[in-house]
Order: structure tokens, then sequence, then C-alpha cells
């Protein structure tokens, strides 16, 4: 990187100016503010990230972090991609603000490197993102490099070509009155007695001052000022590259070697999947249940090796249809093969979300079938991409970048949705409406606070097991949030929780009404009940 780039964040690593020539005064100015966004990076990430006592800090961090990295970005450019990235960091903002949590943030790290890259006007990939990433370590060397040798510059080169240098008549004749004015203190007694008074309390604050930072803390302000600069001027770029199979332009139509191999396994796939598809169709899906039917082996384990066969049919789609392959003639014939079996697969995309759903009805939402939902519609769209892919002719490579897009998308709807509150949501109707086996979801696993609003009209269940079961756990848990109230309000904002806030004031409003339970005892005891009924029946 030259000091040009520096001081103007030109985007073009070979333009290399002569020597002589000055730097436009807006390039100057460019490379200043980066240095204040740099310093005002640091500070906010020390406020709400380094002495954070929970999730809010983050929130604060990324709202903060996007503002500045706007402002630092020279030649920036406001696209759709980098309003709907920007969204999506909001999102992620709020959600740490309600619940906070370690994939969230991790979900806005990658999201600041991708809004930067489309900022920039690069399309931000999910491979290409993690490479920005990376580069941000050598970028803010150069960067930061780029400081030492502009300021040598202007202080000595000057002198060096027989001119005056304005930094050094300023600041040489500052720093020989500050050595002649220190010997000619100690020379005096009653001088030097005074200003070693008035220097012993200035040294004292300000040892007093960075007593309150530790070398750790000095080392993430490094760490957050050397990764900014990294980002504000990337030393990579031109991560675009054709998309397009042009495979068809460099070579003369001809047989391909494969083709028949191809075509022959087109139809035995179709085949094998017609027969298994009658196989599918069958009873469970047009009866009643059998009683001790295999719900964990049918809906479970066979939901899941359908989705296998799925993404294994999108991988061999994929392969088939490049290269050679694309300048046969017979090209449309296969094609045609292709589009009858990929009908198939979306028939069979259908059974895996029925086997899902048999699941579901039988003992209600978890987590894990919310994984499983997003991750069957990951592996149909990434079907419907290649199908894209077949009939435009992009070749892999633009397969493999949006089918990442599609995993990330996915995981990013998970990290930001209220995943527990949803869940429970529906678990909690079910119950009411008199299938109570999803209540063996709310006894057998983890439950966040922020869905414990959800579970209070179990509290008036005609059932009293799951009735006095659930007034027992929700009083235990407001206890919990209580003390924890108190903790955050003594670490101070950073540790706001608003789905927390939210739940313990809920609970406190119904609290009055549950007036079974007062001792641990009595709720341990009804809470025990309820958890081996729930287990005996439906786990």
């Amino acid at each position: 990187m030259t000091e040009s780039t520096f001081i103007g964040g030109s985007d073009n690593p070979n333009a290399v100016p002569h020597p002589s020539a000055a730097a436009p005064v807006s390039e100057v100015v460019r490379g200043r503010i980066a240095i204040v966004i740099i310093v005002l990076m640091v500070l906010v990430a020390d406020v709400a990230v380094y002495h954070a006592a929970g999730y809010f800090g983050p929130a604060v961090f990324f709202v903060g972090a996007v503002v500045l990295l706007f402002v630092g970005i020279p030649g920036r450019c406001v696209s759709r991609t980098s309003i709907i990235l920007t969204v999506m960091l909001v999102i992620i903002s709020w959600r740490l603000a309600c619940n906070g949590g370690g994939m969230l943030v991790v979900a806005g790290l990658w999201l600041i490197h991708a809004l930067v890259l489309a900022l920039r006007r690069e399309t931000p990939f999910f491979l290409e993102t993690l490479v920005f990433a990376a580069q941000s370590i050598p970028g803010g060397y150069e960067f930061l490099s780029a400081i030492n040798s502009q300021l040598r510059e202007r202080v000595l080169k000057p002198v060096d070509e027989g001119k005056s240098s304005r930094m050094l008549d300023i600041g040489l004749p500052a720093v020989s009155a500050v050595v002649f004015a220190g010997i000619f203190v100690m020379a005096n007694p009653d001088v030097l007695n005074w200003v070693s008074g008035g220097l012993a309390d200035m040294f004292r604050s300000i040892g007093n001052f960075f007593e309150h930072f530790s070398p750790f803390e000095t080392a993430f302000w490094c760490a957050i000022a050397w990764i900014t600069a990294g980002l504000l001027r990337p030393v990579i770029g031109g991560f675009l590259t054709d998309e397009s199979d042009s495979t068809t332009s460099v070579r003369e139509p001809g047989e391909a070697p494969m083709y028949n191999a191809f075509r022959n396994t087109l139809i035995t796939v179709i085949t094998l999947f017609g027969v298994y598809l009658i196989f599918e169709f069958k009873p469970p899906w047009f009866q009643k249940l059998p009683e001790g039917f295999h719900y964990s082996g049918y809906a479970h384990q066979g939901a899941a090796w359908l989705t296998v066969a799925l993404a294994l049919a999108t991988v061999m789609l994929s392969l088939i249809f490049r290269g050679l392959t694309l300048c046969d003639p017979r090209l449309g014939r296969l094609r045609k093969l292709a589009w009858i079996w990929s009908a198939l697969n979306f028939v069979l995309a259908i059974a895996v979300y029925h086997r899902m759903l048999i699941y579901i009805d039988y003992n209600g939402m978890t987590r894990m079938r919310v994984v499983g939902l997003l991750g069957i519609t990951s592996v149909v769209v990434g079907f419907a991409l290649v199908m894209i892919k077949i009939s435009q002719l992009k070749n892999f490579l633009w397969l493999i970048r949006r089918q990442l897009w599609i995993v990330s998308v996915a995981a990013f709807v998970f990290v930001v949705l209220p995943v527990d509150s949803l869940i429970h949501r529906y678990n909690v109707r079910q119950i009411l409406n008199g299938n109570p086996a999803p209540i063996v979801q709310i006894t057998e696993h983890p439950l966040d606070n922020e869905a414990l609003p959800v579970l209070l009209p179990l509290c008036e269940a005609e059932d009293g097991r799951i009735r006095f079961g659930m007034q027992a756990m929700l009083l235990n848990r407001l206890d919990t949030l209580q003390i924890r109230h108190e903790e955050d309000e003594a670490a101070g904002w950073t540790a706001w929780q608003k789905s927390t806030n939210d739940s313990r004031l809920a609970l406190q409003a119904a609290e009055p009404d549950w007036t079974a339970f007062r001792s641990p005892q009595e709720r341990n005891i009804a809470w025990r009940e309820l958890k081996d009924f729930a287990f005996a029946n439906w786990w």
C-alpha cells in the first residue's frame, strides 16, 4: 500500500503517484477521518464490549460499528445488498438486547465484514467474506505502516530536499524550550521544589488514571484499532468472477464420453424414486397411526435419511450438468430426465416435511425440530438452485456461493428467532386443546427466560399435575430472575436484557394467584411429579 492509499483510500493498489506530488486536500481529510473512526471504534468497543457485563453492550457496539464504518469507508456504495445487511445487523442488535447469546455475536461479526464488502461494491459471498476478514490483519499493518511513512516524509523529507519543514519549524523550538527550561529549573532549588511538587501531583493523577487499564485491555485496544484499519483500507479486493459456464464457448459441440453413463443413471434413479414414493405415500399418510407406532424411527431418523437423499441428489445433478456434457448435442434429452427426477425430488421433500409434522404432532415442538425444518428447507431451496444452474448454464462456483448463502440465511433465521417462545406457544396451545404430550418438551429441555410468560396459561390447566407443576416451576424461576435483576442492576447498563426484565414483570404480576406453594420443598415435589408424569408417558 502506498502513502496515497493511506491518506486518500485509493482502491487501485497499482496507482502510485509521483513522489513529489502533493496529495489533494480531500484525500488528506479522508485519511484523517479514518484515524478518527479508528479512535472512536476503540472507545465504543472498550465501553460496550470489553467492559460489558452482558449482551446489551455488544448490541450497542454493532450499531455504533455500522455507523462508524459507513462514515469511514471511502467511495462507499449504498446498494440493496448493503441495506439488507444493515437491517440484518439491526435485527441482531435487537435480539442481543432482548435475549443475547454467543451465536448472535458471531453472526454480528460476520455481518459486519459482509457489510463492509457490500459498501465497497463487492458481493459478500460467504467464503469471500471469510477471506476478507482474514485480510484485515495485513490490511491493518499496511494502514498503520503508512502513518509512520507519512510522518517521516512530512518531517524529514523537506530537509533532505533542502526545504523548510513546518513540523520541525514548530517542534524543534518547542522541544528545545522544554529541555533548557528543565535545566534551569534544576539549577534553582526554590523553583525546583515548586515544580517538582506540581509534577508529582500530575504524574500521580496520570498513574491513578492508568491503573484502571490492564495490559489485556491495552491489547484489546490495539486489536480493535488494527482490525478497523484493515476494514477501512483493505489490501485485497476484486472477488467477482465469471459465474457462467464457459465450456460451450471454448469447445466445439461433440458427444460427451460420460453421456450414456449419466443418462442411464438418471433413468435408474427416476425408477427407484418412483417405486419408493409409491411405498412412501401408503399408510400412515391416509389412516390413523397404529398403537405402538415407532415415531422416532419413522419421523425423526427417517426424515434425516430422506434429507440426505435430497442433498445427494443435489450433488449428483450438479456433477452431471457440467463440463463436456453441456457441449453434447443430446443435452436436451438429458435435461428432460433431470426435470422428471427433480419433480420426484420435490415430491420426496413433501414426504420429509410430512414425517417431521408427524413427530411434531405426536409430542410437540423442540429447538432441534426447528433446526430440522430449516435444514430441510435449505436442501429444497438448494435443489431449486441446481435447476437454475442447469437451465442458465451456470458453473459450480455460482452454485456453491449461493448454496452457502442459503445455509447462512437459515442459520441467521435460527439465531434471531425467539425459538423457545415460538415452540412453546405451539406446545401450550396443544396441551390446552387436550393433547398433554408436549408437556415433556417443557419438563425435559432447557428453557430460555424469554419463553416463561408463554407458559402462564398452563398454570390454569384442568389437569392438576400440569397446573401445580407449572406454578411451582415458574415460582422457582421468578426467584432466579429477581436475583439476576439485582445482579444486573449492580453490573450496569451493559447487562440489561429486555426479555429477562419482561419475564420477571409478567411472573410477578401472576404470582399472587399461585397460593398453593410457598416453600421450596412443596414446589420441588410438585415439579418432580410433573416431570415423572411427562417422562413416563411421552419421552
